[in-house]
């Protein structure tokens, strides 16, 4: 005599509760997956710069006051090459 799912008798009770949480589970981990690798090979939206050029991003920070005027002058030149 079978016993199990296919004589009718259906499965442990425990199944009911872990399933849906496995399913679950799945289902995010493969987002995940899938959003790490678009960031590892660049294909993200998202984007540090948004957007900006080197130098504005160093008129930035020279108007937050993280660099002084020598360093400002000395990266805009170099950036300017």
């Amino acid at each position: 005599m079978m016993y199990g799912w296919w004589d009718g008798s259906g499965g442990p009770w425990y199944g009911m509760i872990f399933g849906p949480i496995v399913m679950i589970a799945f289902v995010v981990l493969t987002v995940l997956i899938i959003a790490w690798l678009l960031r590892a090979l660049g294909l993200s939206s998202y984007s540090n710069s948004q957007g900006k050029s080197p130098l504005d991003i160093l008129k930035e920070r020279f108007a937050r006051g993280e660099i002084n005027q020598t360093e400002y002058e000395e990266r805009k030149k170099l950036l300017s090459m």
